[in-house]
């Protein structure tokens, strides 16, 4: 918004009658009275609509077109803003809703004040698209919410900007002498940036990897649980062998997997040549290679020995992400797996047919070795090429994320961020980026980590889900939590390499014990 320009805020009211009462009409008022007094007010344009529903919203932005955009209201514990329905009744709305809303905006609104209790799991979301949004990471007391918007908009109508404005509103609090000026948050939309400038490498992972691709018939398995950084080295090998002349294919098994095939190997596996044919931009041939008679893995070599491989001008790297999909269907595992290994032992059989077998890599990429249908380590797969198996960052490769980011700290702080949070890759991101773009201090981000307004919300939830979704997780977890640095935890094989895949514990060769402080503090509190 620049200084001169006209500047147009939407204000909504919703207070359900099945709700308690709000100072909302007094808040409106401060805000008018704030922007009557502003040198340049001629430049604020104020509409407000009470009784807001839902609809309102996108009505109101699509007819007024406001800069910024002010809802005051109620908010629930677990992030939906309170608008009203037909009879004037609460009707929740759900972060990715509002997300999704604003996301068709975004090149109009610059800022969202988000005046409710929990308003920061909504501002989270809104974030992903809009230059500025404030939302509040508790409940917030009415004189509170009146303070915050009377400084933000004295500030507003000086020709401050969003981010000075916020200031202007958290110190209005402080000069009530009400003790919540640390209730409002600022999110700020993060710039993109490429993922190679955040990249820190594992020595000596990556030169390994890239040794092996250039040998022929190479594969290579990478293992690790959700979110360690798997898809980001798998990202980082094709990139070396596209600058070496490879030709690659990337595919996820999420694509390849659905209720039609996953009882079926052998439409699974036409399937899988039909697909990648399609990748290379070749005619897809399947049926013309496919005989009934013989085995669909016999069926599925012959097409690519006959028809893919001779088809590609280059040597090929086959990249196979989110294989776990596949593991855990007993009827596909093991045939896929003896589909895999023997394209990499035609390779090596230095036969007549090894060359065209040669011109093929292989790299598979998986979160844990047991599943229920399938222990790795005995199945084909076993014992085959370079097996990488992912570690967490050690102290030195956090610092060398900081300063990707511009971040110097010292070590003691980069010990406390680790005790929270380990050398976990991605919950180091989502630690860094709270800080630096979210206008966090230290202290404040590591007091509401374990917490439902804490930077790890969404990520949380989402495992708590998954636990209480399967009662036998949910106990091995809730026992290896409760137990003291003095008790060892012994699991079942299969709960152990689940609650491993999920990243949510590190075995001690046979002994679980919690991945991080975060988790243990976060479940102990609402497993």
């Amino acid at each position: 918004m620049s200084n001169d320009s006209q500047i147009r805020i939407l204000f909504l009211i919703a207070e359900p009658t099945n709700t308690a009462r709000l100072r909302l009409q007094e808040e409106l008022r401060e805000i008018k009275q704030r922007l009557l007094l502003a040198n340049q007010r001629e430049r604020f344009q104020l509409e407000f609509g009470f009784s807001a529903r839902s609809e309102d919203v996108s009505q109101e932005l699509l007819h007024f077109q406001p800069h910024i955009v002010h809802f005051s209201g109620h908010g629930t514990s677990t992030g939906e803003l309170c608008f009203e329905d037909k009879l004037g009744k609460m009707q929740p709305v759900k972060p990715e809703a509002l997300a999704a809303l604003f996301e068709l905006v975004a090149n109009q609104v610059q800022c969202v004040v988000l005046n409710a209790c929990y308003s920061d799991i909504q501002a989270k979301a809104i974030a992903q698209h809009i230059p500025f949004v404030i939302g509040m990471n508790t409940a917030i007391g009415d004189q509170a919410a009146i303070a915050f918007s009377v400084g933000f908009y004295k500030a507003l109508g000086a020709n401050r900007s969003p981010e000075e404005a916020f200031k202007f509103g958290c110190v209005e609090i402080q000069l009530e002498n009400i003790p919540e000026q640390l209730t409002p948050i600022l999110r700020k939309k993060i710039v993109s940036q490429s993922p190679d400038d955040f990249y820190v490498e594992r020595p000596p992972t990556e030169q390994r990897c890239y040794e092996a691709i250039r040998q022929l018939g190479a594969l290579i398995r990478i293992k690790a649980p959700d979110k360690m950084g798997k898809t980001s080295l798998m990202n980082r090998i094709l990139t070396y062998a596209r600058a070496n002349n490879f030709q690659t294919v990337t595919l996820s098994c999420r694509r390849l997997v659905n209720r039609q095939v996953a009882t079926d190997i052998e439409r699974f596996l036409q399937s899988f040549c039909a697909v990648i044919s399609n990748e290379l931009g070749l005619t897809n041939k399947v049926n013309e290679y496919w005989d009934n008679q013989l085995t669909p893995i016999y069926n599925s070599s012959e097409y690519f020995k006959k028809y893919l491989l001779p088809n590609t001008s280059r040597d090929f790297v086959l990249a196979l992400n989110d294989v776990d999909l596949i593991f855990e269907h007993h009827e596909l595992a093991q045939d896929f797996c003896n589909l895999l290994r023997s394209f990499h032992d035609m390779a090596r059989r230095g036969d007549a047919n090894s060359k065209i077998w040669e011109k093929l890599r292989l790299i598979i990429v998986h979160s844990t070795e047991f599943y229920t249908s399938l222990d790795i380590n005995n199945s084909p797969l076993a014992n085959v090429g370079l097996v990488v198996d992912l570690p967490e960052f050690s102290r030195e490769q956090v610092q060398l994320l900081l300063k990707s980011y511009q971040m110097n700290w010292k070590s003691q702080k980069i010990e406390q961020l680790m005790a929270m949070v380990g050398g976990h890759p991605y919950l180091l991101k989502i630690s860094i980026d709270e800080i630096k773009f979210n206008n966090k201090t230290f202290e404040q981000f590591l007091k509401e980590a374990p917490t439902l307004s804490g930077a790890f919300s969404d990520h949380l939830r989402e495992l708590l889900e998954q636990l209480e979704n399967n009662s036998d997780l949910r106990t091995a977890f809730s026992q290896v939590i409760s137990a003291d640095a003095e008790t060892q935890v012994k699991l079942h094989p299969r709960i152990a390499k689940s609650l491993q895949r999920l990243g949510l514990i590190k075995l001690d060769v046979i002994f679980a014990k919690p991945r991080c402080k975060l988790y243990r503090l976060y479940f102990q509190m609402y497993l």
